[in-house]
Parts: C-alpha cells; structure tokens; sequence
C-alpha cells in the first residue's frame, strides 16, 4: 500500500490525473491510523470496511461504489503500480469507446516494494501474469472466461447489475464473474497492450487462499455460468 501511495502522492503533487479520486477501502480487523495521517493533501478518500474474519473483497468494492462519484469506476489492488501513463491512456481509452470494456495488462515482480524512481530498471526483471499462462489464456479465447486488469465500468451500468457479487469470498472467481456480467449486447471486452500494471508481490493471506473457499467460489463462478 505504501508503494502505491507514494506513487499517487507524486502525480498529485505534478498536477496529473486531476479528474481521478481514489477511494481506498481498507478491509481488516480495524483501520490503521496512519493511512489518514498519509494522504493529507492528496485527491484520496478513505473508508474502512470491518473485516475481522476472511478478508471480503467483493464486499469492499461494494462499499468504493457506493463512495465514487466519477462516471467510471475501476477497481484497483493497492498491490498495483501504473506504468508510465498507463491510467491516463486507460482513462482516455475508456472516454472514446463507451461500447468498449476497457481493461489492461499486469506484470509480475517478485518483491514487495520498490522505489518509483527505478521503475525502469524494475520492469526488466518482470514475468509474466498467471492469466496470461498458456492454459489460462486457452480458457479466454476458447471458453471466453473473460479478464483484464483494472476495467473501467461504467459506473451506472455496474450499479444497474448490482455491484459485486458478495457470495464470493476470499479468493477467485469475482473479477471473472463481474465482467462477464457486466457485458451486454453491443458491448466488447478489450484488453489492451498499450495498458500495462507492475504488479507487487505480498504474503498470501491463508485464509483468503484457504483451498476450500477458492474451491467454494469456482464453483459459484460456474455455476452461475450455467
């Protein structure tokens, strides 16, 4: 969280992305005080959601829409750095094609903070993202299991759907299942290359990743794919 804090403290601070207000949830078991402390000064909302036991992700996201005001809302994992002018491209992709849900792509970095000033250097030593792994990229274009990083909903149409589907506890399956949703006749998906995430490495929680619950959410992701 403080990586990505700093990162939006710094384009804040350079006038960027002014049109843009993040809404950080925190879901745990109470809010960490210097988070308030943090942002000071900055285009940020803070809003915490009381999680004491598995973290309920799709229960957060609920709670940043109902706080958004911006005819889009994206979520954003605090795990997720833009490279370059990645938002602002993403932001402006969004804008010009309503018909389009706009998403991007994520790499993956193997430490859990780094300084903003050596992205550069940073982004040689990626991998590739597990969605983007040859069984996984089968399923997207055969099976048309749909992902992308960071949509950009339209903000009427995710309240006209109703949000998040907060059945979906701990990890897997709610991003999937919301986009899949969320498209309607006339409306595509497209991932973009010219939208690219650093993605930040963390301890996995073991609850969240516990094997019954991610089993538990595939299984009410198919389910409702019928």
């Amino acid at each position: 969280m403080r990586t990505l804090l700093s990162w939006w403290k710094r384009q804040s601070a350079l006038g960027q992305l002014s049109e843009c207000t993040i809404v950080l949830v925190e879901a745990d078991e109470s809010p960490s005080t210097w988070i308030e402390l943090e942002i000071q000064g900055t285009n940020i909302q803070y809003a915490y959601c009381p999680c004491a036991e598995v973290f309920h992700k799709t229960k957060a996201l609920n709670l940043g829409l109902s706080l958004s005001q911006g005819e889009f809302v994206a979520p954003f994992d605090v795990d997720l750095i833009p490279i370059g002018d990645t938002l602002r491209r993403h932001l402006q992709m969004a804008i010009s094609a309503p018909q389009f849900l706009v998403t991007g792509y994520r790499v993956m970095l193997e430490e859990e903070t780094i300084n903003i000033d050596t992205l550069d250097v940073v982004l040689e030593q990626t991998s590739i993202a597990p969605e983007d792994q040859p069984t996984a990229l089968w399923k997207h274009l055969i099976r048309r299991e749909r992902f992308g990083v960071v949509p950009f909903f339209n903000k009427d149409r995710l309240i006209e759907i109703g949000g998040w589907d907060e059945v979906f506890i701990g990890w897997g399956g709610e991003d999937q299942e919301i986009i899949e949703r969320y498209l309607q006749d006339g409306q595509y998906l497209c991932r973009s290359p010219e939208l690219v995430y650093l993605h930040l490495a963390h301890e996995r929680n073991r609850q969240w990743h516990e094997a019954s619950l991610v089993e538990k959410n595939r299984n009410h992701y198919y389910a409702k794919r019928g």
